[in-house]
């Protein structure tokens, strides 16, 4: 059998607890051991593994009617992208979720920032 101690107990917390033992006709330290044992009992064993991101998307979207992309065959890539072959992340992006409405997204114009550029000479 464990020991288990209890320190920093508000004080009306074991006036309750001792209440309720009593109506129950136990110490306080068997109607402790009861609350636990109950509590103990009905956490599942082994706990159900998170859902990972692609899995919490797909339940996402799965309610607006899913998502299927048509997916480009594979290419080799090419030594020197061109710009006029290949299209950037930002619209390839757009293009996937341009069936829902799209995602408006409002970008900050850029500041100029009050450091130095440092100088290595």
């Amino acid at each position: 059998m464990a020991t288990l101690t209890i320190r920093n107990l508000d004080e009306k917390v074991k006036r309750k607890l001792q209440v309720y033992a009593a109506i129950n006709g136990r110490s306080m330290e068997a109607e402790v051991r009861e609350m636990i044992s109950e509590t103990v009992a009905d956490i599942p064993t082994t706990l159900a593994p998170r859902e990972d991101l692609g899995t919490a998307i797909h339940k996402r979207f799965a309610a607006l009617g899913g998502v299927d992309p048509e997916l480009p065959p594979r290419q080799f890539s090419s030594p020197v992208p061109s710009s006029a072959t290949k299209e950037g992340l930002g619209t390839a992006i757009h293009k996937l979720f341009a069936p829902l409405g799209g995602v408006e997204l409002e970008i900050p114009p850029r500041r100029k920032s009050h450091r130095q550029i440092p100088t290595f000479e």
